[in-house]
């Protein structure tokens, strides 16, 4: 490590050096100093306005020909300097034309700056990159300013993307403070690949592995993605490419769209800039169950409280026992306590979460050259005891005017996080959720806090060895993991002549993780054991253009060019484990009796060509076309080339005829794209490769390492899009409308179909699988209401996904995206599964519901228990609407923003509320507790159903084998974000020598307006990957408060 923080240091150094070599300013000769040391400077005074009259404040004055010398005008617009006599004085300031004004003598100058249309344009930054007019584009592109991320923080920046973008669904797994990120643009286009985009960071593509997540089966923590270590307050800006049309360029990895994030970089000014910015947030547990568990009847079984210790313990977790009545009643200590409710179990065992943010940043340059600096430190205490994580970000950006013709820009990010103890969720013996989410209606939480009795084992609530202590899980159960990354890239830019130029882009992004969990002696699952994971993930990205930008005669422009890509990615996971330590508490996998290990390496390369020309005529009608080729080392050389175009069309309908005067701008866009995909297939998936393993008896076994057959015929899978659009700007731009609707076809997904395990394999991937979306979005904004002093104004946005699978593998109307544990969540019965079926959207949740006569009323057996009908369609898990409703105030130096946001229509499959049921936890359980329970509907003859049954045989029948009743809609309405701000005045910000000085309180995630799930927050989910709309006592979802100080000197 010190090896590395050397290299870093003597980097930003010669970097530093070489950016004062090729700055020529500082390359004057003798004589020429001496010569202007023989003109007396004189004091200069002065006021800068604009064509009206209006002072400008921060306008920079500088001297030409003289680096470093200058100044910047005050609140009054007016500056001071001094200057040669003979001098000409430089004024810039951003939005209006660059002025030079010669001295000539003269002691006071007063100058009218005009402004400049160029900087007014609205220009975005798109594919590779590029940074283009807005209204020459013909598809949708949203772009999101960095102070968004910074007013209200998340640890990981992409879910502060949530309400914000039209046609956007950001999900944010329920697993702690430290878990990664799920976005998907435009609905889901793979059945079984990947839906998420790709993320580009100053034009290198990030690696967004996701280093781990629960599974529906077992559960397990959640290890991060890539874009959750970027620090938002590096960030400039975020595009999000919303179409194929917009990220074609970018091939294969933006078949689901692309994010492009733009970091800050330095600035020419006088002396070197700092800015602090700090943060405090501490994060409240949202408890949802107080309200919905029942707390009328105690632990026990058949109407009884336990009576021993061993009763105790053989009860667990069920609340099937008697009325609580405050009796001294046996526990799983065999401590007597009182059979009464104990209440606040959740708050009394989840802490109020914390987290602190830093960053400092020194920036500052010349006309030539630009540098900035930035440190961060993160330090997040987790509501989950013992869990916390710490990051530290430094980012070193440079700019470089070599010559006139040579340009140079540099980005370099090295990040440190250092994790203990992530939390788990989902059905997980490490999950301890669990332990504190189902405990009994009179135990007391604290009172497992012991952990451990007087041998050393661990404490248990129940016989059930997989219901384990929530402390020992905590304190005992040690998982941490330690990750280092280097983000880096070069972009080098000549100009052979004013429209002619080439460009050379490299980078890379490579991290290296080191993980380790230790079960320790006593636990009850296993006794001793210990595992250590090496893994390393990279890319590498080299890319040359060649490029021309040109008016011709006064009409017509183009922006064309043409280059190449080569990509190749490398991960090795390595990983060493151990049972049944030999010397007691030392942990070490050399420590154990049985030891095993294994090694993956995995590689491949992408190689790319690609061209785009952009047509303008008249400066109202663009038309561009573009087309990438990509060539896969993953599939077979016969078929692993596939060529995307795209074409779109934009016409500014105001600027090409007269239209009324309250019309500012209006727009036509339309667009069409072919791109494509290799589902992400492993690297080796079109190989027959092999595998050695300890797998008998200790000893290494070779076997083949797939269970799926290669098929050298697999291609790329393709998709094509379409999208027509409208944006419009009225009564002098107060108000602003963008419409777009979209269609995009996908074909040859490539899916996994059984076969016949008598060939040696199981299974086989083919070309199989077609899926349609369709949508809408909608982003209306505008100012309401603007004076000098008070401003509000307001976004709304809204997206619309409709989604239909038309064909699946080898004519199968159905196949299983995954499935829960059998019994739902309980034992025995039938799971819930995730399905993709012919003519359904992606996601359908699929499982038993209640048998029903031709009326409708519920069918009963012979013992009067619901008899279990035949798997159906419950929902989809995928909410189609997705809402934004932004509003900004603004009275003098002080600002508010209210942020909410909705997502409607979806399902959710909620394994919390099923244990609740199972367990007797649940209110929904009271009705019958005493004289039993009679179903209402009838008997399978027809007949009214009349049988009495116990209520524990009744419910617990019910959530075993009756899925439709823990499947609810997840719909919500949220208040995301309150921030209240103030800039303090600049009379007091002056005298302490700094130039602006905000200070903020911010608050996230404040209220759930609407929901109709109990129990659990509707968004709660522990999987980041296709499979949504399962939940499973899951993390608490978290209310924020916070202070947010910026500084500037």
């Amino acid at each position: 490590m010190k090896t590395l923080f050397t290299m870093l240091r003597i980097s930003a150094i010669q970097l530093f050096l070489l950016l004062l070599l090729f700055d020529p300013t500082f390359a004057r000769s003798k004589s020429s100093l001496e010569m202007r040391l023989q003109v007396q400077d004189t004091r200069i005074t002065g006021t800068v306005t604009d064509a009206q009259g209006n002072k400008l404040p921060g306008v920079s004055v500088l001297v030409k020909n003289q680096q470093g010398k200058g100044t910047t005008s005050n609140q009054e617009g007016k500056f001071n300097l001094d200057a040669p006599s003979d001098a000409v004085l430089i004024f810039r300031f951003i939005g209006f034309k660059e002025m030079q004004v010669a001295v000539n003598g003269r002691k006071e100058i007063n100058v009218s700056l005009a402004e400049d249309d160029v900087a007014l344009k609205e220009v975005v930054v798109t594919s590779l990159g590029i940074k283009r007019e807005k209204k020459a584009l013909g598809y949708a592109v949203t772009e999101v300013k960095g102070e968004e991320f910074t007013k209200a923080r998340e640890t990981n920046v992409a879910n502060s993307l949530v309400g914000r973008v039209a046609g956007v669904n950001v999900t944010k797994p329920a697993s702690g403070s430290m878990g990664s990120s799920r976005v998907v643009i435009r609905g889901n286009g793979s059945i079984s690949g990947n839906n998420q985009p790709l993320y580009v960071i100053d034009g290198i593509p990030l690696v967004n592995t996701n280093f781990g997540q629960s599974s529906v089966f077992y559960g397990g923590g959640d290890g991060g993605d890539g874009i959750s270590s970027i620090n938002p307050d590096d960030i400039e800006s975020m595009s999000v490419l919303k179409g194929g049309p917009a990220a074609a360029l970018y091939g294969a990895r933006a078949s689901n769209g692309a994010i492009l994030i733009t970091t800050k970089s330095g600035k020419a000014q006088k002396g070197i800039g700092v800015e602090y910015n700090g943060s405090y947030t501490l994060d409240q547990p949202i408890f949802n169950n107080e309200k919905d568990f029942q707390y009328v009847y105690g632990q026990g079984t058949n109407g009884m409280a336990p009576k021993d210790k061993a009763a105790a313990l053989q009860a667990g977790t069920s609340n099937w026992g008697a009325k609580l009545d405050g009796s001294p009643v046996m526990q799983f200590d065999g401590v007597l306590r009182p059979y009464s409710a104990v209440k606040n179990n959740s708050r009394n065992f989840y802490n109020d979460g914390n987290t602190f943010a830093n960053t400092i940043s020194l920036y500052g340059g010349s006309e030539k050259a630009t540098l900035r600096f930035s440190a961060s430190d993160l330090n997040n205490h987790d509501l989950m005891p013992n869990s916390s994580l710490k990051r530290n970000n430094f980012s070193l950006n440079g700019n470089l005017k070599a010559t006139d013709k040579l340009t140079a820009q540099m980005s370099i990010q090295y990040i440190r996080e250092r994790v203990e103890n992530r939390p788990s969720s989902g059905d997980f013996s490490w999950n301890p959720n669990v332990g504190v989410q189902l405990l009994p209606t009179n135990y007391d939480v604290r009172n497992l806090s012991k952990r451990v009795d007087e041998n050393g084992n661990e404490y248990l609530v129940s016989s059930n060895i997989y219901l384990a202590n929530p402390y020992f899980i905590a304190y005992d159960m040690q998982n941490r993991d330690r990750k280092d990354r280097i983000i880096a890239s070069a972009d080098l830019k000549y100009d052979f002549t004013s429209y002619l130029y080439a460009r050379l882009l490299a980078g890379t992004d490579f991290a290296y993780r080191l993980s380790e969990n230790v079960t320790p002696e006593g636990s009850a699952i296993a006794n001793g054991s210990m595992s250590e994971n090496q893994r390393y993930v990279g890319e590498f990205n080299s890319q040359l253009m060649l490029g021309f930008k040109k008016n011709i005669a006064s009409d017509f422009s183009v922006d064309a060019f043409v280059g190449g890509n080569i990509m190749k990615s490398k991960e090795s996971n390595l990983n060493v484990s151990g049972s049944q330590f030999i010397v007691p508490f030392f942990y070490s996998v050399n420590n154990t009796v049985t030891q095993g290990r294994s090694y993956n390496l995995y590689k491949k390369q992408f190689n790319s060509l690609f061209a785009s020309a952009e047509l303008g005529y008249k400066g109202y009608l663009y038309a561009t076309f573009t087309g990438r080729n990509d060539w896969f080392s993953t599939l077979s050389r016969a078929s692993n080339s596939i060529f995307y175009p795209s074409a779109s069309l934009s016409f500014v309908a105001s600027q090409a005829i007269t239209m009324p005067s309250w019309i500012s701008f209006a727009k036509l866009r339309t667009a069409w794209s072919k791109t494509g995909s290799d589902s992400d297939i492993s690297a080796y998936a079109q190989s027959l490769t092999y595998y050695f393993g300890q797998q008998h008896l200790g000893q290494s076994l070779a076997y083949v390492n797939e269970g799926t057959i290669p098929n050298t015929r697999l291609k790329p899978a393709t998709s094509k899009s379409y999208e027509l659009g409208l944006d419009t700007r009225l009564f002098n731009d107060r108000i602003g409308l963008e419409l777009t609707w979209y269609n995009r076809k996908t074909v040859n997904d490539i899916l996994s179909s059984q076969i016949s395990i008598g060939s040696g394999f199981s299974n086989v991937r083919l070309n199989s699988g077609e899926m349609v979306n369709k949508g809408l979005e909608m982003m209306i904004s505008g100012t309401v209401f603007k004076q000098n002093s008070m401003s509000w104004d307001m976004s709304f946005n809204m997206g619309y996904n409709k989604n239909n699978i038309i064909s699946l593998a080898d004519g199968q109307q159905s196949m299983t995206i995954q499935q829960s544990r059998p019994g739902l969540y309980g034992d025995g019965g039938t799971p819930v599964f995730i399905r993709a079926e012919v003519g359904k959207p992606f996601g359908i949740i699929q499982g038993s519901g209640y048998k029903r006569d031709g009326s409708g009323k519920i069918v009963f057996n012979a013992k009067g228990l619901p008899v279990e009908g035949e798997l159906r369609n419950i929902g989809n898990s995928v909410s189609p609407y997705t809402l934004g409703y932004n509003n900004n105030f603004r009275y003098k130096n002080f600002n508010l923003s209210i942020l909410l946001d909705a997502k409607l229509g979806g399902k959710i499959s909620s394994g919390t509320n099923n244990l609740a049921y199972l367990a007797g936890l649940s209110k929904e359980t009271l009705p019958g507790r005493e004289e039993g329970v009679v179903g209402a509907g009838v008997n399978e003859q027809g007949q009214p159903n009349t049988v009495n049954v116990p209520a524990q045989e009744y419910y617990s029948w019910v959530a075993n084998h009756i899925a439709e009743e823990f499947v609810y809609d997840a719909s919500f309405v949220k208040l995301r974000q309150v921030v209240l701000g103030v800039n303090l005045p600049k009379t007091w910000v002056n005298k302490i020598k700094m130039s602006d000085i905000s200070l903020s309180f911010v608050a996230r995630n404040l209220f759930t307006l609407y929901k109709k799930v109990p129990l659990v927050d509707p968004e709660s989910t522990f999987l980041t990957g296709n499979v949504q709309g399962i939940e499973m006592l899951s993390v608490p979802a978290t209310r924020s408060f916070g202070l947010n100080l910026n500084c500037k000197f």
